[in-house]
C-alpha cells in the first residue's frame, strides 16, 4: 500500500514538473514573438509586427505589454478603432501602468478629433511606446 502511494506522488510530481516546463515555454514564446515584433516595427514592418503581437496575445490572453504594443501597431497603420479596443485591453490589465493609460487616451483624442490630420497624433517614436 505504501509503495503505491509512493507511486502516484511520482507520478504528481513528474506531471507538475511537465506543466510547469509547458507554461515557462509559453512566456519564452511570448517573449520571442515580443522582441521580434519590436525589431519588425522597428524596420516599418508593421504588418508584421502586428501578426507577432497578435501570436503573443493569443498565447497570454493577459499580457498588458502584448495589448499595449498591439495597439501601437495598429495606430501606426490607422486602423485606429483596433488600436483603442487592445489600448483599453492593456489598461484594464493594468491600471497602473501610465503608458498605457496615455496611448488609450491620446488614441480615444484622435478619434475625437477625426479631422485632425493624423500625422498630429502619430507616435513620435514606436520605442517610446513600445513595452520592451
Amino acid at each position: 500500500m505504501q509503495q503505491k502511494y509512493t507511486r502516484i506522488q511520482l507520478a504528481s510530481v513528474f506531471v507538475l514538473l511537465i506543466l510547469i516546463g509547458c507554461a515557462s515555454h509559453d512566456v519564452t514564446r511570448v517573449e520571442d514573438y515580443n522582441q521580434f515584433a519590436i525589431k519588425a516595427a522597428q524596420a516599418g514592418l508593421w504588418n508584421e509586427a502586428i501578426f507577432r503581437w497578435q501570436q503573443a496575445v493569443s498565447i497570454d490572453p493577459d499580457n498588458a505589454g502584448a495589448h499595449n504594443n498591439l495597439g501601437v501597431g495598429y495606430e501606426a497603420l490607422g486602423k485606429i478603432a483596433e488600436a483603442v479596443s487592445a489600448y483599453q485591453r492593456a489598461t484594464e490589465l493594468d491600471p497602473d501602468s501610465k503608458y498605457y493609460r496615455i496611448n488609450y487616451r491620446r488614441c480615444r483624442l484622435h478619434i475625437r478629433r477625426s479631422g485632425v490630420d493624423s500625422e498630429e497624433t502619430q507616435p513620435e517614436s514606436s520605442e517610446e511606446l513600445v513595452e520592451n
